[in-house]
């Protein structure tokens, strides 16, 4: 009998399953709206004799399976739907991988793969999305500009859970020191370069300082100011490239600074100081993707950056995100030449970032719409509105996107931004959060700005201020009703 070497069966092993990557994919669902149906079949016949379709998955058209992508695939669906033809080979109605080697390969498929890519992008946005992907795991390392300080080395040290993009586990939480009384607050004194209230946990040996770990300071070592020590969880990003896409209008519709209407909630927007209305972060103080990720950069992981786009390419910068003008590059002393990390990298990132696709939703039984029920009748529906119209349609998050006071117990003495002006709360936001989205909120634990709840029911029962009549509501359902609302919150 010959014997072949390793090295040699693996090569026919690559060769035969191509360089594509597996993922899992249902087969004739192209448009991943979670069915097949003659709009699949529309959009392969678009694909293959029109033009201009961009393909994420291949193995999703394949629908007899014979490796290759052609007319017969789509005379087999309309087979199926409508001769009673027999059904493709799986994955077919569920998630799973393709079972037939073959070359074809699926990039991305949202519908069963969280941190994949939204329907509908060109080839060129697609490519940049994938590319953004793969640097969401590039590890920063000294020599590549990594530091001087930093608590992470790669985007996706923080932003892992349940995949590229997310959350993260609460080990991975990082500390504000903040100096100053709410609304002049700054880094620490010493050392005196640290770029933001982001406190590093690591320096690089031998570095800047001598290497040393900073510390948390105390009021008598910074001339008897206020030290604010805060806690954050990474917050989760998928689908929040929508929010960019939400009007200033539509945000301020909902806001009830001065609690007008009498129901105890007085919902405001927030703004980067300069009157631009804040979407993102725990207290929407940025309200341009691209600063937000800017400042991680910089505040995280110490990575230098120029501006992708800039003020011309979104609505505004949130200043304390970045530590720079939104078209100002960022800088630091630690021998690395500036900017560390190139402007088309970082335009890959900000690509993934914007055009990540939302978690799919869970199915809505019985079970699920008696806490749908409940939802609106606990008036949770007041802070977390299901859809807010974007340009392009009803963005179903779960949010205002406004600032609301949730209470002393969960008041963290952080201000960022500028809010809107209310004749009840002063021009801070220190005790204030945005309303967090719900979308996906099963994938997002722990829960809270800092993680501080281990379940779903524990931060619903966390809520005070605002919040605190609906979580008074939710106290007095049954546990057989209140399990019926986190089944419902659940299938978000």
């Amino acid at each position: 009998m010959t014997r072949f070497p390793i090295s040699l069966i693996l090569l026919l092993m690559l060769c035969l399953a191509g360089t594509s990557d597996a993922r899992d994919f249902q087969r004739g669902d192209v448009n991943e709206d979670g069915e097949f149906n003659i709009a699949d079949g529309i959009q392969m016949l678009e694909y293959m004799f029109v033009g201009g379709t961009v393909v994420y998955c291949k193995s999703a058209y394949d629908l007899d399976d014979d490796g290759s992508i052609d007319l017969a695939d789509a005379i087999y669906g309309f087979i199926y739907l409508f001769q009673n033809g027999a059904p493709p080979d799986a994955p077919f109605g569920f998630c799973g991988e393709d079972l037939t080697p073959d070359s074809l390969g699926c990039e991305s498929y949202a519908t069963c793969t969280i941190g994949d890519a939204m329907q509908g992008l060109d080839q060129a946005t697609f490519d940049s999305f994938l590319r953004g992907r793969d640097l969401m795991f590039k590890e920063f390392t000294a020599e590549e500009g990594l530091g001087p300080y930093y608590n992470a080395t790669s985007c996706v040290a923080c932003h892992s859970t349940p995949g590229v993009g997310g959350s993260s586990p609460i080990y991975r939480n990082f500390f504000f020191a903040a100096v100053g009384p709410p609304g002049s607050q700054g880094p620490i004194w010493d050392p005196n370069d640290v770029p933001s209230i982001v406190m590093p946990s690591y320096t690089i040996p031998g570095g800047v300082n001598g290497g040393g770990r900073p510390s948390i300071p105390d009021s008598s070592q910074v001339g008897g100011l206020q030290v604010t020590v805060a806690q954050r969880n990474a917050p989760p990003g998928f689908g929040v490239g929508l929010f960019e896409l939400i009007s200033d209008v539509e945000i301020t519709s909902n806001s009830d600074p001065d609690d007008a209407d009498g129901d105890g909630i007085s919902g405001r927007y927030n703004t980067d100081g300069m009157g631009h209305i804040g979407r993102f972060g725990f207290k929407a103080q940025a309200n341009f993707l691209e600063a937000f990720l800017r400042g991680a950069y910089n505040n995280q992981m110490g990575i230098t950056t120029d501006p992708f786009q800039g003020s011309d390419g979104l609505v505004s910068a949130a200043m304390m995100q970045i530590g720079a003008g939104p078209d100002d590059p960022t800088s630091d002393m630690d021998g690395v030449a500036d900017p560390e990390i190139s402007v088309e990298d970082l335009g890959d990132v900000v690509i993934f970032s914007k055009f990540v696709a939302p978690t799919p939703r869970g199915t809505m039984g019985s079970e699920e719409m008696l806490g749908e029920t409940f939802f609106f009748q606990m008036s949770c529906n007041k802070c977390h509105i299901p859809d807010m119209q974007s340009s392009v349609g009803p963005v179903n998050a779960y949010t205002d996107l406004l600032l609301h006071d949730m209470g002393p117990e969960l008041a963290d003495g952080i201000s960022q931004g500028m809010p809107q002006f209310s004749t009840i709360s002063p021009l801070l936001t220190s005790n204030e959060f945005r309303t967090q989205p719900l979308w996906g909120v099963r994938h997002h634990g722990p829960w809270l700005h800092d993680g501080r709840a281990d379940s779903i029911s524990d931060a619903i029962l966390m809520h005070g201020g605002e919040g605190q009549a609906s979580r008074d509501a939710f106290d007095l359902l049954s546990p057989s009703e209140q399990e019926a609302v986190i089944r419902f919150l659940e299938a978000l």
